[in-house]
Order: structure tokens, then C-alpha cells, then sequence
């Protein structure tokens, strides 16, 4: 077998290894045997269908999977299909590796002038015994020539090139078996001059102390470890044909194997409206492990032919980006609740045999049985995730149309209380007392149906907390909700926002830290946690984490105003302003505004910036208690009780925070504001 050098790389047929300046590099064995394919007809072009043929000729693959591993090529080739230096695309037929290409000689042609120091070292098999292995390049080798691990994922973004449409359906291609992995290693050194020796000596110890190294950590990776917990995210299925998508596949199966898991003894498992933004049909698993800060990713795709649904799953190590486990399965698609349950744990099972850890048999808790409410529900959640007004007024929309399908849909009847509840934390535009009415009313139908279910009790302790100012009886509803799931992400979230409300800060940052454990990429997590420190009182911190927040989201205008407030209680008002003028308030206004912000700053300081602001309040939709704090800090006590009266009436969600408010310090020794201090804790 030979050896080909082309620019800074080095392809070695024998060892199937792609090399660049020694090192290998993160490629898949089929992309391997392609870019072989593609080196030994150099300067010509290969046809599709021999390139599949060649590569892919004892495999189910589609026509997607060819320019999926062409991509993975490219991306270890630092290539561009656009202005290729290494592989031509020739439209609509096939490949041309078009560099100059240079044959190195082969090892039996070396053997005739050195002798070779053969020194294999011993590699650990699946007892943990060790056993002789051979192969210096592949640490983490299946015993299937035709299936690998993925050491890396390329970029799966599709070229938009026009006349290129072969490269934009990928397809993620899945060893043939679940073969047992070994650590091979072997080092094959030649006789060297005695000025070389040392050099020699040195490169065969660094080899063997990397084997050891790596070698332990594969081999220990297989297994669980104690007190140790590790984490997991379930991504939405993606379609092989694009023209099959439905959230009921992608979402549904994704949700119920996620429920499956929830109660694995030593994991956590992200919620689903955690890995929904991963929906992309060209989403790298490992880099969605690696925002989501986990330790595996399952990365998963389905088919649909002749009534039945073919599902491959892979299971990714995020830390090594190597593929440990594949699961195959195929279900009838008729019954498609039956068939997500079947997937869900069956997969469900096999990650749990995986792991050697134990989960209880946890009944499906979809709710209904009526396909297209399902459809909704999974459509109504994903707005609310999105925690926005219009999206909230979608939200109930959808979900309503749900409960019409199925009045004994639980979950909706929850998820629409919630939607309700988020309308009514907006501005003055909403109608807090009647989004308060269709809230609770959800709430009772949602637990007459069923009595643990914690969504409903986390929407119950918003509305105790923030409407009723019933504080006993939110968090009655809020421990409710931790004890039937200590793993929702929302659970934690609202009660830390409860506890934000009684002064408990410290219980407080312990259950929002809690809620980004377990879905850390979660905006309003990141932000509730800089609320936190804020009502805690260590502005630096609050700060500091609001900036973190605004880097996710530089549009998002909510973050800005609690950095404001931060800022303010630090007494930083140079830096007040200049992130002011930065937010989404100020990135709409015209030149002469800005001007005059900068020169009202200049002269009247941070107090003339926030005079102007004040009279711009009169005219917005914003919360009253706001402006209420804004006139509390320009020194305005009669403004401030006035608009304070006004927030309590409309029953704002922030009233629950009056006695906290550190912007509301000017007012604390007012009479005024006691007696409402003592109307809101006596309800």
C-alpha cells in the first residue's frame, strides 16, 4: 500500500490515516477510503455512482451521504468547494482530486534498507487485560474495518453554491455494528545515527506515555463512574429525506426517549426545550454538546419507507468527538405514539444497559392520544420557550386549538396557563386581570385532569406569587412542582424567583444556579441569574453576568435594563450611560436624539439623562413599577408612590418584589410605603 504526499498532508493507504505535520487528523474511515479513492484517479473525474460503489458498496446509504463525506473531507483539508485546492465538484456527475500528488516509497521498500524495531505495546481489551495491538494512528478502532469512530465532526453547513444541490442533503453515516473497541498502539522505529538515537528514544517514550494516557481514558470512558454524574442530551431526530419532516417524528421521539431517561440514577438529562434549537437538519452534535455543556450527545436520524420508520441513533463522547455506541432499530409508523414510545425505550434501554445504570418504568406522559393536539402542543411550547409577547399571544392561540381536540389534555391545559401567565408579566398593553383569570382556569382544568403535574404547579406558584400575593401558597405550589420533577430546569427557575421575592437570596442563586445546570443554554436562566445577584445586592456580579447575557443576545432590550439598575447601585454612571446609548432603545434613534442624550450627560450628569427618560416613560408600554423606581432614584417620592399605587391595581408581577427593590431604597422610610408594603404581604 502507498504513501501520498500532497501540500501539507500525508495519506497512508495501509495505515488508513490522513496525516498533517505528523499528527492525524479527525477523519472518518469511509472518508478515508473516498479520499484514497479520490488520490488514485488523481487529475480524473470519478463518477458518483463508482465513488458509491467503491466506498459504500456493502451499506444502505443515499446518494447524501457522498457529499456529506466529501464535506467532512474538505473540512480536514482546510478546502473550499468554491475555490478548491484539493477536490473539484464537476456538477450533477462526480470528483476530481485535482493537486499534484506525490508517491512516497513503501514500507516493504523501506525494509530493504533498515531494520525495523518492532515494539508493539500492549493495548487493554474489553476484561481489562492487555493484549498486543498494532497500529499507531487509529487509538480508538473498531473491530469492523468498514465502521469507525468520529473523531471530529466537520462544519455540516451546506455550500449555496447554485448547480451544487448533491452537497446540500446531508447524511450522517453509522457504522454497520456495535463492535467492541480496543486501544491499539504500535510503534515502529528505525535504526538511527548514533547522534539521532536520543531523539529517537525520546519520541518512542512520548508515544508510549500518549498511548498510556489515551488508553486509559478510552477504556475507563466505557465505563460509569461512581458518585460521578454524568450528562446527556437527546437531540431532535433529523430526516434522511428532508421532504418527511414533521415535529412529530423530530420532536415526538426526541421527547419521549428524554422522559425514558429523566430518572437515570447518576445522569442528567437536558429537557427538551433545551435541545429544540438543535432542530437544524445541519446541526454538528458536538458542537450542540459542547454549548450545552454535557459529556454525550445522541444524535439521531429516521427514515419513513413502506409504513415503517428505520432509526439510527449515535451516541458521541463530546469530549473525544468519537462515535462510542450505535443503535439500530425499526418500528411500525402506523401508530405514531406507539412508535415513539417502542423507539424511546427501546433506544431508552440500550443507553441504560451502556451506562450500567438503573431507571424506573416510567409511564409515557404525553396525555393524549389525538395526533394533531400533540402536534400543537409540541408548536405552543416552542413559543413560550421563547418568552416573548407576541410569540406568549401565538402561543395561547395554538394551544387552545389543542384543547379543542382534546379538552383532557393535561399538558396543554398547563402549557396554555403558562402562556396566559407570561402575557400578563408584559407591559401596560396586556390585561393583567384577565390574563390571570384564563391562567388560572387552565391551571384547575390542567390538575382535575392530573393531580401531578408539574408544569401546572410551577404556572400556580407564578400566579400565587405574582398575582394573588398569596406568598405561603407559592411556594407551596413551587416545592410541589421540585418534588414531582427535582430535574425541570422551570421548577428551579421559578422558585429561585420566588425566593428572590422573600429575601432569601442565598436559597435564591442555589436554585437558579440549579436551573442552568440542567439547561445552561437557556437566556432566561443566564439572566434570571444576574437577577439574582442583583436582589442579592452584589451589583459587580450582577453586572457582570448581565454583560455575559447581552453577548448572547445583543437585540434582547430586557438585560440592558437590569444592567442599568446594576450599574446604578454601583454608582457607575458613566458606564450607566455608555451602555445606554448602546441598547436596543437607543440603537433606533435618530442623530439629533443621540446628540442630545450626550449633551444632557455632559451637563446635567446621569440624573438629566434619567429626567428625559422619565418623560419618555409617560408615552411607553412599560411596567409601572419601573417607572416607579426610576422616580424613586431622580428623588421624586410622590411620583414614585403614584405610579407604585398604579402597579399594584394592574396587579405587576414586580409588586411580589417591592420589599427587595434596591432602587426603591429612597422610599423606604415613607408611611405610603409601608401601608403598601403591608397590603401586598397580608393578601
Amino acid at each position: 500500500m502507498q504513501k501520498f504526499e500532497f501540500g501539507d498532508f500525508l495519506l497512508d493507504a495501509k495505515e488508513k490515516v490522513l496525516l498533517r505535520g505528523g499528527k492525524p487528523l479527525p477523519v472518518t474511515p469511509k472518508a478515508l477510503e473516498l479520499l484514497l479513492v479520490l488520490v488514485e484517479n488523481h487529475g480524473h473525474l470519478v463518477e458518483k455512482n463508482e465513488l458509491m460503489k467503491a466506498v459504500w458498496a456493502d451499506s444502505f446509504v443515499e446518494e447524501g451521504n457522498l457529499a456529506f463525506t466529501i464535506r467532512l473531507l474538505r473540512k480536514a483539508l482546510n478546502d473550499d468547494a468554491q475555490k478548491p485546492r484539493f477536490i473539484e465538484t464537476v456538477p450533477k456527475r462526480g470528483y476530481r482530486f485535482i493537486a499534484e500528488i506525490k508517491r512516497l516509497e513503501t514500507k516493504e521498500e523501506k525494509d530493504s534498507r533498515f531494520r525495523l524495531i518492532d515494539n508493539p505495546l500492549p493495548s487493554p481489551s474489553n476484561d481489562g487485560s492487555f493484549s498486543p495491538a498494532g497500529n499507531p494512528h487509529r487509538h480508538h478502532e473498531a473491530s469492523n474495518q468498514s465502521s469507525g469512530a468520529v473523531i471530529a465532526l466537520a462544519d455540516w453547513r451546506s455550500n449555496p453554491r447554485a448547480g451544487n444541490a448533491e452537497e446540500t442533503a446531508p447524511f450522517l453515516e453509522l457504522p454497520a455494528d456495535n463492535s467492541s473497541k480496543k486501544i491499539a498502539v504500535k510503534a515502529d522505529v528505525a535504526r538511527a545515527p548514533v547522534r539521532n538515537r536520543k531523539i529517537v528514544v525520546l519520541g518512542l517514550v512520548v508515544s508510549i506515555a500518549t498511548a498510556i494516557v489515551f488508553g486509559a481514558y478510552f477504556f475507563n470512558g466505557k465505563q460509569t463512574v461512581p458518585g460521578n454524574k454524568k450528562s446527556i442530551a437527546i437531540l431532535p431526530f433529523k430526516p434522511i429525506n428532508t421532504a418527511t419532516r414533521d415535529e412529530i417524528y423530530e420532536i415526538g421521539i426526541a421527547d419521549s426517549l428524554i422522559h425514558r431517561l429523566s430518572s437515570m440514577k447518576g445522569f442528567v438529562v437536558r429537557p427538551l426545550s433545551a435541545i429544540r434549537k438543535y432542530a437544524d437538519i445541519e446541526q454538528d452534535p458536538i458542537a450542540a454538546g459542547r454549548e450545552q455543556q454535557v459529556d454525550y450527545v445522541l444524535a439521531s436520524n429516521y427514515q419513513l419507507v413502506g409504513g415503517k420508520i428505520r432509526v439510527t441513533a449515535q451516541l458521541f463522547n463530546v469530549v473525544s468527538g468519537q462515535i462510542e455506541e450505535t443503535y439500530k432499530t425499526e418500528k411500525d409508523a402506523a401508530d405514531v405514539f406507539a412508535m415513539q414510545d417502542a423507539v424511546g425505550s427501546e433506544v431508552g434501554n440500550l443507553l441504560l444497559t451502556r451506562f450500567a445504570v438503573t431507571s424506573g418504568n416510567l409511564p409515557a406522559k404525553r396525555g393524549t392520544i389525538h395526533e394533531e393536539a400533540y402536534r400543537l402542543y409540541l408548536q405552543g411550547m416552542y413559543l413560550c420557550d421563547k418568552r416573548d409577547l407576541a410569540d406568549a399571544r401565538k402561543a395561547v392561540q395554538v394551544l387552545e386549538q389543542s384543547v379543542r381536540l382534546d379538552p383532557n389534555y393535561a399538558p396543554a391545559w398547563a402549557g396554555k396557563a403558562y402562556a396566559h401567565r407570561i402575557i400578563g408579566n408584559y407591559g401596560r398593553s396586556a390585561d393583567t386581570h384577565e390574563e390571570y383569570r384564563e391562567s388560572i382556569e387552565a391551571i384547575n382544568k390542567a390538575l382535575a385532569l392530573d393531580q401531578n403535574l408539574p408544569e401546572a404547579y410551577s404556572a400556580l406558584c407564578d400566579n400565587k406569587m405574582y398575582y394573588e400575593y398569596d406568598f405561603a401558597g407559592a411556594e407551596t405550589a413551587c416545592k410541589r412542582a421540585l418534588e414531582l420533577d427535582p430535574n425541570s430546569s422551570l421548577a428551579h427557575q421559578v422558585y429561585s424567583r420566588y425566593l428572590n421575592s422573600r429575601g432569601r437570596a442565598d436559597e435564591a442563586l442555589n436554585e437558579i444556579k440549579t436551573a442552568i445546570e440542567l439547561e445552561p443554554t437557556s437566556f432566561h436562566n443566564q439572566r434570571n441569574l444576574g437577577v439574582s445577584l442583583y436582589f442579592a445586592r452584589r451589583y459587580e456580579e450582577s453586572a457582570a453576568q448581565f454583560k455575559r447575557v447581552i453577548a448572547m443576545d445583543k437585540n434582547y432590550a430586557t438585560p440592558y435594563r437590569w444592567l442599568l439598575f446594576a450599574l446604578e447601585m454601583q454608582g457607575n454612571e458613566p458606564e450607566a450611560f455608555e451602555w445606554f446609548m448602546k441598547s436596543p432603545q437607543m440603537q433606533g434613534q435618530d442623530e439629533e436624539t443621540v446628540r442630545a442624550f450626550q449633551t444632557l450627560f455632559q451637563t446635567s450628569g446621569w440624573k438629566g439623562v434619567l429626567s428625559k427618560r422619565l418623560k419618555e416613560f409617560e408615552k411607553s408600554d412599560e411596567v409601572y413599577f419601573h417607572g416607579a423606581a426610576y422616580h424613586a432614584q431622580a428623588g421624586n417620592k410622590d411620583k414614585a408612590l403614584e405610579y407604585l399605587e398604579k402597579s399594584y391595581q394592574r396587579r405587576e408581577l414586580w409588586m411580589a418584589n417591592l420589599q427587595v427593590e434596591p432602587m426603591l431604597d429612597p422610599l423606604r422610610d415613607d408611611p405610603r410605603y409601608h401601608e403598601l408594603v403591608r397590603r401586598v404581604e397580608s393578601k
